[in-house]
């Protein structure tokens, strides 16, 4: 796809528009492809609704669909019983996007050799 000339002006700017049209697709794709999704008033319910499980805090006794802060808690609580190989085998596994986008900076030489993280 990007042949010899991915330094170019015009492949970062497929490889930028490529990002945010999947950003874009992950975003909007539920709205969409949901039937109820095209009903104005049922939108704005959804809306509200989320903004006030952004909005609750979370704490003891919260339920997690009450509140973000508790279902976060609920998602990360088996870090708490597990043994040093399992807590090795999350960081592997979060590993996988930092090393994509390694890939996709430094192989396709966007950054121009530069290692800087500004």
């Amino acid at each position: 796809v990007y042949g010899t000339s991915y330094s170019t002006s015009n492949v970062y700017l497929f490889v930028t528009f490529s990002m945010w049209f999947l950003v874009a697709s992950w975003l909007f794709a539920p709205s969409v492809f949901n039937p109820s999704g095209f009903e104005w008033q049922k939108t704005v319910d959804d809306f509200t609704d989320w903004t006030r499980w952004v909005g609750n805090r979370g704490g003891i006794g919260i339920q997690a669909d009450k509140s973000w802060e508790s279902w976060w808690e609920e998602e990360q609580v088996h870090l708490k019983y597990t043994d040093m190989r399992g807590r090795l085998l999350e960081i592997l596994l979060a590993l996988r996007f930092f090393i994509y986008q390694y890939g996709i900076v430094y192989h396709l030489n966007i950054a121009h050799h530069n290692k800087s993280i500004l």
